[in-house]
This record gives structure tokens, C-alpha cells and sequence, in this order.
């Protein structure tokens, strides 16, 4: 039986007993992995308080590559992140990184999806209060983005406008925008929203706080293209927030 020790962050945890826990990781090396951290809510354990979701570190456990379920040997905490259960737009933020890795990454080895979580989940911590909405939903735009389903905001899918003076709309079925010559009715952007979303789909949170449109829109695609008719809870919190 192997020792595995790797970069981990810790995407959700739940309680397996009354002193043990059973944790989901993104590794650096291993892509997801589930362990068991056996009597990590016993209050003297030296895991007690750092096994919590959002932080990172390196974890050492023994692999059982014909398992599902690992056991957690070691966990050296590098950052925690508690800080972003205790504002709310930061939290929901968060939890849709996490619940997005957790349900779509692969199962080998990404790098790219790996720091850009951290980097994600860094950004918010730091976010100065008004800027939040804006880093959260870039920082989900470009998960979206590694996890191959990013939106094409290139121009108008039909005539290849680049939609560049005048307003079009983000087609989520199509996974692209369209002007309104092409596709008329409700649902259109104006040239400033259009700009903002192509800011945020880059990863630049743009500098005023985005508009709850913008968060519908990326709401709307992840369930449509990313989720594929599963539930990810946390896009439900992320609405509830924005309409606070």
C-alpha cells in the first residue's frame, strides 16, 4: 500500500462518525481523491480545526489505487481559508469553485485546473469588500474555461459580426453569442453588459460590481452546459446572495 504525499485542497467534508471525517480533495498530483481522516473531530486530534473546506496543504495517504476511499495519514496545513465562511458572497463564491471541481474534473493529474482553483479561492480571501461579485464571477468564468466549457464571445455565431458596435445575446443552448439581426427577441445585451461579460469570461473581474444579469447568465450556463441536469447546490446559493 503506497504513501502519497501531494499539494490537496479541501473541497468538502462530512462526518463519517462521531470522531472521524471523510474529506474531498483536489490534488496536484492525484486529481481528486476522497480520504478518511480517522479521528479528526476528536478535540486533542492534531487534524482537530484544519480539516475545514477552502484550505490547502500537503497531504500524505496511504493510496489504494482498487479504492474509492483512502486513509489520511498526515495533513501539513498551508493556508486556511476560513476567513470566507464568514461573508456570505465569499462563501457562495467559493463553494461553486469547489462543487464545480468536484463534480467535473478529471480524474488524472491537471495542474492548470489545480492552481487555478487555488488562485481562485486566493482571490476572493483577498477581494476588498464591493469588488467580490466581480472577482467571484471571474473566477468561476475561468474555471468554466479549464474545465472545457468555456462560451465562444468571439461574435455573433451566425453572421460573424463581431458585435462590436452594436448589442447581441449569449445563446446558452448554443454556448455562444448572437446579434439580434440573427436571432431577435428578449434577452439582448447592451455594448457596455456585452463588455463586461467578455471582461469577466477572461478572468478580469471588471471594476463596478456586475449586474445580477451577469450573474444569471453564468448561472444559466454552467447548468445547461457544465452540470448537464445534475443539481450543483452552491449556483442556487450564489443567486440567493445576489438578490440580497
Amino acid at each position: 500500500m503506497p504513501i502519497v504525499t501531494t499539494r490537496s485542497v479541501v473541497l468538502q467534508t462530512f462526518p463519517f462518525s462521531d470522531t472521524s471525517k471523510i474529506l474531498r480533495l483536489l490534488t496536484l498530483d492525484h486529481g481528486p481523491q476522497s480520504v478518511m481522516a480517522r479521528g479528526a473531530l476528536r478535540p486533542r486530534s492534531r487534524l482537530s480545526g484544519v480539516l475545514e473546506p477552502f484550505a490547502d496543504g500537503v497531504a500524505t495517504f496511504y493510496f489504494k489505487p482498487d479504492r474509492d476511499l483512502h486513509t489520511l495519514s498526515d495533513f501539513d496545513l498551508t493556508r486556511e481559508r476560513q476567513a470566507l465562511g464568514r461573508d456570505l458572497q465569499r462563501y457562495a463564491a467559493a463553494s461553486v469553485l469547489c462543487e464545480l471541481v468536484l463534480r467535473l474534473a478529471p480524474a488524472e493529474r491537471d495542474e492548470e485546473l489545480y492552481r487555478l482553483l487555488v488562485r481562485g479561492l486566493d482571490a476572493l480571501l483577498e477581494a476588498i469588500p464591493g469588488s467580490v461579485p466581480g472577482v467571484a464571477l471571474a473566477a468561476c468564468w475561468s474555471l468554466v474555461d479549464v474545465l472545457g466549457f468555456a462560451p465562444d464571445l468571439s461574435g455573433c455565431s451566425r453572421c460573424g459580426d463581431d458585435l462590436s458596435e452594436r448589442p447581441g445575446r449569449l445563446d446558452v443552448r448554443e454556448g455562444s453569442l448572437v446579434c439580434g439581426n440573427c436571432l431577435p427577441g428578449g434577452g439582448t445585451l447592451p455594448r457596455a453588459e456585452l463588455n463586461a461579460l467578455r471582461r469577466l469570461a477572461s478572468g478580469d473581474p471588471v471594476g463596478a460590481a456586475p449586474s445580477s444579469r451577469q450573474v444569471r447568465l453564468l448561472v444559466d450556463f454552467i447548468r445547461h452546459h457544465a452540470a448537464e441536469g445534475l443539481r450543483i447546490r452552491s449556483l442556487d446559493f450564489l443567486l440567493a446572495e445576489e438578490v440580497r
